[in-house]
């Protein structure tokens, strides 16, 4: 979902896992060009990752991309990754969370209802409005009294 560059070859991602909900892992050497990562780990993909737990953080071992965003996207998915690296704090499994973000990525979705639907789930707030208008006034009174 996002990434950063640390050291002289490392990475640091934030990806969003079926089993551990959003983690920050290290990808070492990923920024060599002799790195069999590099290729596998770009923004807004979906995919296999390894991942070791370390002292401090997750390494990530291997990868290996299943999807692609296709590039008129990126917008949507940047929007998406910035809300869920706002609202979601530690590692924490949610079962829901992964459908909606799966399903956001295989098969493509409303981005206010699934905003508005991850809201819910979060506890942020009480009731999912019908109308596209309301669910965005409603999405953004929400963000707006978290104050995240």
């Amino acid at each position: 979902m996002s990434k950063r560059d640390f050291g002289e070859a490392e990475r640091i991602y934030n990806i969003y896992t079926e089993k551990f909900g959003m983690v920050t892992a290290v990808a070492q050497g990923v920024r060599l060009l002799k790195s069999k990562l590099r290729y596998n780990l770009d923004l807004f993909a979906f995919g296999n990752f390894s991942l070791v737990a370390g002292k401090e953080i997750w390494r990530l071992t291997d990868a290996e991309e299943i999807k692609k965003i296709e590039d008129n996207n990126t917008p949507l998915f940047s929007r998406i990754a910035g809300f869920l690296l706002r609202m979601i704090r530690g590692e924490e499994k949610s079962d829901f969370i992964w459908q909606k973000v799966k399903n956001l990525f295989l098969r493509g979705a409303d981005e206010a209802e699934t905003l508005a639907e991850i809201l819910h789930n979060l506890g942020y707030m009480a009731g999912i409005p019908n109308g596209k208008k309301e669910k965005i006034e409603a999405i953004n009174k929400a963000i707006k009294e978290s104050m995240l």
